[in-house]
C-alpha cells in the first residue's frame, strides 16, 4: 500500500508516516519513519506548513499502538561480512570514540539548530573538498610528467615524485584535508586510470604508514615505491593493459612475473632511486605464504614497505576493476582483504587500512534501519562506525540535501547494510550520483570479483 494523506488528528504511535515539506520544517533526522515515542508524536502534532502521509502496511495495528514502544532494531552486520569470521567492524571500535557527554547534551538541546548547523557544515566541507580536488588534479598532472620522465630515464622524474609525495603527506597531516582526500581517492572519474591508481595507492599507503608509526622520511620512500609500483606495465601495449582484468590465470601469472622486473630495470637507471622503493616495485605481487610473483618470497623475505603496498594495491584493484560489474564495493573490498586474505596479506596492514577507511569508506551506498538509502560522504575520524551520510529523499532538493552525521544522531539510527547501485532505482542512483560528492562507488552487480591472492 502506498502513502495516503493523513489528518494530524489521526496521528498515533505505531504509524509509519512521511512528512512532505522542507527538511528544515521539522526536527527529525529523516522525512519518513515510524512513530515510536510519545515526544515524537507531540512534535508531529505541532508541525506547521507540512503535509502528513501514512503507509498502513508498514504501520503497527491500532490495537498494539498503545502498548510499550517497540525497541529500535539492533545494528545488523553487513551482509558482505562472513558470519563465521570476526567482523571487520570490531577492528574500528577502539577508534570509534563516542561523543563526550557534555557535547552530546549540547547536541540534542535544539534539534532544528543542530540540523541547520550540520547543513551549513556540509556545504562548507563541499567547498573545501573542491579546493582539495583542485590540488589533487594538479598532483595528477605532475604524476603524468614524473612517470614519463622516469620511463625515459630522466632523473627529474624522481624529484617530481618526491615533491608529489611530500605534498600528499602535508595533506594527510590535516584531518579535514585527510577526509577530503579520502573522497578523492575513492573517485575514478578520469581516463588516466594508471596515474589515478598510482596516486591512490601512494596516498593510502602513506595513511597506513602513518598509522603504523613510520617516520616522514620512511613514509615518503614508501610512497615513492607505491607511486611507481606498476611502472613496468608501461612496457606493454595499451591494448594488453586494457585486458589485464580479464586475463586467464596463466597469462596473469606471467604478467605479474614480468612487469615488476621491467619496473625495477627502469628505476635502477635513475641515480639515487631509494632502494626501499625499488623493493616495493619488485615485490608488490609477492604474498606472505609464498604464493605470489615473481619469486615466491615469504613473510620475512618481503620488505615491510612492499607488504603495505600489496594490501593497498589489491584494495584499489578490487574497487576499480576494468569491468564495473566485477568491482567490489569499498565495504566488500575491506571485508575480502580481512576475511579471505589472512594467509596471503600482512594483516597488520589490512587492519590499519580498515581503521583508516572505516567499515563504510566514502562512496559507500548504505541502507539505514529506517529503510532510507544514502551515500557516505566522509568518515568521522573520531567515530568511524558513524560516518556522514547524504540521504535520499524524494522531497528534498539539491539545494537542501538531507545530511546526517550519524555521530550526532541517536544510537537507534543505524546502518544495516552496504548496498550496490544495481539494487537501486535509476532515480535514486541519479540522486545519489557520487560525483556530486566528488567520490566514486564502482560496482553495479553483485558478482564475486576474480582476483589472485
Amino acid at each position: 500500500m502506498a502513502f495516503v494523506p493523513l489528518d494530524p488528528s489521526a496521528l498515533r504511535l505505531g504509524l509509519f508516516i512521511k512528512i512532505e515539506g522542507s527538511w528544515f520544517s521539522h526536527p527529525f533526522p529523516t522525512n519518513s519513519f515510524k512513530i515510536i515515542a510519545g515526544k515524537d508524536l507531540e512534535t508531529l502534532q505541532g508541525l506547521k506548513k507540512v503535509k502528513l502521509f501514512v503507509d498502513m502496511d508498514r504501520s503497527d495495528p491500532e490495537s498494539t499502538s498503545s502498548t510499550a514502544s517497540p525497541e529500535a532494531p539492533p545494528q545488523e552486520r553487513s551482509k558482505y561480512f562472513d558470519d563465521e569470521e570476526p567482523v571487520a567492524q570490531d577492528l574500528v571500535e577502539e577508534s570509534a570514540a563516542s561523543i563526550p557527554e557534555e557535547e552530546a547534551e549540547e547536541a540534542v538541546l535544539d534539534p532544528m539548530e543542530r540540523k541547520m548547523a550540520e547543513h551549513e557544515a556540509f556545504q562548507e566541507y563541499q567547498s573545501h573538498l573542491q579546493e582539495v580536488e583542485n590540488q589533487f588534479q594538479e598532483v595528477l598532472q605532475e604524476a603524468k610528467q614524473s612517470v614519463q620522465d622516469v620511463v625515459a630515464g630522466r632523473p627529474r622524474g624522481l624529484r617530481t615524485a618526491q615533491k608529489i609525495v611530500g605534498n600528499l603527506h602535508d595533506l594527510l597531516e590535516g584531518s579535514e584535508d585527510s577526509r577530503a582526500l579520502l573522497n578523492l581517492i575513492a573517485s575514478n572519474e578520469t581516463n588516466d586510470e594508471f596515474f589515478f591508481h598510482a596516486t591512490n595507492v601512494a596516498s593510502l599507503s602513506m595513511m597506513v604508514g602513518l598509522d603504523l608509526g613510520l617516520s616522514r622520511k620512511d613514509n615518503e620512500k614508501l610512497a615513492v615505491g607505491a607511486f611507481f609500483h606498476d611502472i613496468g606495465e608501461l612496457n606493454y601495449p595499451a591494448a594488453d593493459l586494457l585486458r589485464k582484468g580479464f586475463m586467464a590465470p596463466a597469462e596473469l601469472k606471467k604478467f605479474q612475473q614480468t612487469h615488476p622486473k621491467n619496473g625495477v630495470e627502469m628505476v635502477e637507471r635513475i641515480p639515487n632511486f631509494p632502494y626501499e622503493a625499488v623493493d616495493v616495485i619488485r615485490q608488490h605481487h609477492e604474498r606472505m605464504n609464498g604464493s605470489g610473483q615473481p619469486s615466491g618470497k615469504k613473510d620475512a623475505q618481503i620488505s615491510t614497505f612492499a607488504k603495505i603496498v600489496m594490501v593497498v594495491d589489491l584494495y584499489d584493484e578490487l574497487c576499480h576493476h576494468p569491468d564495473p560489474t566485477r568491482s567490489l564495493s569499498p565495504s566488500e573490498a575491506l571485508s575480502y582483504l580481512y576475511v579471505k586474505c589472512k594467509q596471503t596479506l600482512w594483516q597488520d596492514a589490512v587492519v590499519s587500512l580498515i581503521k583508516q577507511l572505516g567499515v563504510y569508506p566514502p562512496g559507500s551506498l548504505i541502507k539505514l534501519n529506517n529503510q532510507k538509502t544514502g551515500i557516505v560522504t566522509s568518515v568521522n575520524f573520531d567515530n568511524r562506525l558513524r560516518p556522514v551520510i547524504l540521504v535520499y529523499d524524494e522531497h528534498t532538493t539539491s539545494n537542501e540535501p538531507m545530511v546526517l552525521n550519524l555521530a550526532e544522531e541517536d544510537d537507534s539510527l543505524t546502518i544495516v547494510e552496504s548496498i550496490r547501485p544495481g539494487d537501486l532505482s535509476p532515480q535514486i542512483r541519479e540522486a545519489l550520483n557520487p560525483r556530486r560528492m566528488i567520490c566514486y562507488f564502482p560496482s553495479n552487480s553483485p558478482v564475486e570479483a576474480t582476483v589472485t591472492q
